[in-house]
């Protein structure tokens, strides 16, 4: 049995289960997965590409991941089935490979991209295409440019990439991976500081789903690592890590799949606010907008409304945005997640303490204050105060 590696060499293993055979081709239960993740990919590709709400290119960079991925399992497809490929379709052995390259980068893309509803690529970001198109000119001139006859030559014969070659491409590859994932999970945690200054509620702010992309993503890697490492360094069998690998990616797509069709909006970025390069307000007028801010904060509590954010504020105050994020990062020492929930929590405190109230249930004061669900109310509660809303309106009946 033929298997492709992530350059397009391919390796005998006869160790596949559960074996189907039609005709003069043999089918294993591999090849089938395969074919549905092709399929399944491309089809979420072309939902993204035209999905109603394209709001930034977030869309497009995952289709462009997605169809990336496609093209390597139909590649692997071609080398696993080779006996039929290669008598009635040798064009398209090789033809995916190349793209295996992009998976790092585009993962990377796609996680500035959520994060920023204004990401556009630059020039200086082509720098990032430069292995792929090594190696794609690198198999044009010696494969892709032959013909049909040539081509089943230098399949058979496995002289497209030496051994020694395929080895060092594909832990470069694996490298790669491991250098754009890590440069995501940065770009998420700065990401995290950035939302705390612009959001006043993080309920709507969707990290959970690009941590779910990244862990999957990351995951399979790691299957991929170890077949890699079993097929080149120690030649043993790579049936369990390559099974498990398509299927972590096939419950992987039918994830994003479901969640995608339900939820189109996780798609989509944030819009940041650009600092300024210089942000200097005099005494005075620091002054001024602390008092004015404070003034407006005590009697509007415009920290009831729940999705409130800094830009919101802003207006509603009239203050520039950016000298309202100067005073309150810098001069009270708070980001603005902080700071709306510190009048929360007071006007929450208030409520559970007051006679008046004492009917209503921890549930109601939370929505009244303007939280969305009861774990962030509790747990800003209890950064706050050291104790839980529960605990805390006992101790005030008491």
């Amino acid at each position: 049995m033929i298997q492709l590696s992530n350059t397009g060499t391919y390796k005998n293993n006869n160790t596949d289960f559960f074996r189907f055979q039609t005709g003069n081709m043999k089918v294993y239960f591999v090849d089938i997965i395969l074919l549905i993740l092709f399929v399944q990919l491309l089809l979420l590709a072309i939902f993204l590409i035209f999905e109603r709400k394209k709001e930034g290119i977030s869309n497009k960079i995952l289709a462009g991941f997605l169809c990336a991925k496609a093209l390597c399992i139909s590649n692997m497809l071609s080398f696993r089935l080779s006996g039929t490929m290669l008598e009635y379709f040798p064009h398209s052995f090789y033809f995916g490979s190349s793209f295996t390259i992009l998976w790092g980068p585009a993962l990377y893309f796609y996680t500035k991209s959520l994060t920023d509803k204004t990401f556009q690529f630059k020039w200086k970001d082509s720098f990032h295409l430069i292995p792929f198109l090594i190696h794609f000119i690198y198999l044009t001139f010696t494969f892709h440019i032959y013909s049909a006859d040539t081509k089943r030559a230098l399949i058979t014969s496995g002289n497209v990439f030496s051994p020694e070659m395929s080895i060092v491409i594909q832990g470069f590859i694996h490298m790669s991976i491991l250098f754009y994932t890590i440069a995501s999970i940065i770009v998420i945690r700065i990401y995290r500081i950035e939302i705390n200054n612009i959001f006043s509620s993080l309920d709507s702010i969707n990290l959970s789903w690009m941590i779910f992309v990244l862990a999957g993503f990351s995951a399979k890697w790691i299957f991929d690592v170890w077949y890699y490492i079993n097929v080149d360094y120690f030649h043993t069998s790579a049936f369990i890590p390559l099974l498990l690998s398509r299927l972590l990616l096939f419950l992987f797509i039918n994830i994003m799949l479901f969640k995608g069709l339900r939820q189109p909006a996780i798609f989509t970025g944030v819009e940041k606010i650009q600092p300024e390069k210089k942000r200097f307000l005099s005494k005075a007028t620091e002054e001024e907008y602390i008092t004015k801010l404070s003034i407006y904060m005590e009697n509007e509590k415009p920290y009831l409304v729940p999705d409130i954010t800094l830009l919101d504020l802003s207006r509603k105050v009239s203050i520039p945005h950016r000298s309202l994020s100067e005073i309150i990062n810098n001069i009270l020492g708070k980001n603005f997640y902080d700071f709306i929930n510190s009048y929360r929590i007071k006007e929450s405190q208030r409520l559970l303490k007051d006679q008046s109230v004492k009917g209503k249930t921890v549930l109601e004061v939370l929505y009244e204050v303007g939280y969305n669900s009861k774990s962030s109310f509790n747990t800003a509660f209890k950064k706050h105060t050291g104790m839980t809303p529960t605990e805390f309106k006992k101790s005030s009946q008491n």
